[in-house]
């Protein structure tokens, strides 16, 4: 998910096409720049449990996204 999120072209996509909370999006731009769960939990005073509980959610909705457009290929490249 980082990897492919480091492309500007994708982060901005996802997040024009997601709906993601404040925290989610702090969270995002710290895991792109490699910041650990523990440096993220110290800078938005949250638990540690907190962060990776909003990194898996970060996950499944970018896992729910790219399903949505892979889909979209397959329906343009169907006709």
């Amino acid at each position: 998910m980082i990897k492919e999120l480091s492309n500007k072209i994708i982060y901005d996509d996802f997040k024009a096409k997601v709906i993601l909370t404040d925290d989610e999006i702090m969270i995002l731009d710290m895991l792109l720049k490699k910041d650990s769960i523990v440096k993220i939990s110290q800078e938005l005073c949250m638990s540690d449990r907190n962060v990776s509980r909003i990194i898996r959610e970060l996950k499944n909705k970018y896992n729910a996204y790219r399903k949505v457009e892979v889909a979209k290929l397959g329906i343009f490249n169907s006709k």
